[in-house]
């Protein structure tokens, strides 16, 4: 792997970290969170993007508009649309709670298979008089073609 691939892959893992943070953030706050989009901008710009509509398809439909034109008017490197989500039985028997973000990267746009949805379970757990807090299990990648960056 040559270290302009390393660092492609190092931005993805960055700013994956960073929404799975923001996530984590609002279950501990609120036992849920609201689709949000997440982009790194060919200037290096972390841009986060989020609405006020109550259903979760509704708003991440929105949202899935909204990364459309973006691409088509800005240059973004990364994107992640990040849900609130059942996770399918064949990826996760035991805990049917998961954080799903979408990812898209224009480094990978070149491969058939340029996509993944990265599915990290959760469980909300709290301990008698503390704070709720939110336990991350390993996540579950799953590829397929791009959609957003081409």
């Amino acid at each position: 792997m040559n270290s302009k691939n390393e660092a492609d892959d190092i931005k993805a893992l960055e700013l994956l970290e960073k929404a799975v943070d923001k996530a984590k953030k609002s279950l501990e706050e609120k036992k849920h969170f609201q689709p949000f989009l997440m982009l790194l901008t060919d200037l290096q710009e972390v841009e986060v993007y989020e609405n006020e509509i109550k259903d979760s398809t509704k708003s991440y439909t929105f949202l899935e508009d909204l990364a459309k034109e973006l691409i088509e008017k800005d240059d973004i490197d990364i994107l992640i649309l990040a849900v609130d989500t059942m996770i399918p039985d064949k990826f996760a028997k035991n805990i049917p709670m998961g954080i799903r973000l979408h990812l898209e990267e224009k480094s990978q746009r070149s491969k058939k298979i340029g996509a993944r949805y990265i599915y990290v379970p959760y469980e909300l757990c709290q301990i008698k008089d503390e704070a709720l807090y939110v336990r991350l299990h390993h996540p579950i990648p799953v590829a397929f073609p791009a959609e957003y960056i081409r």
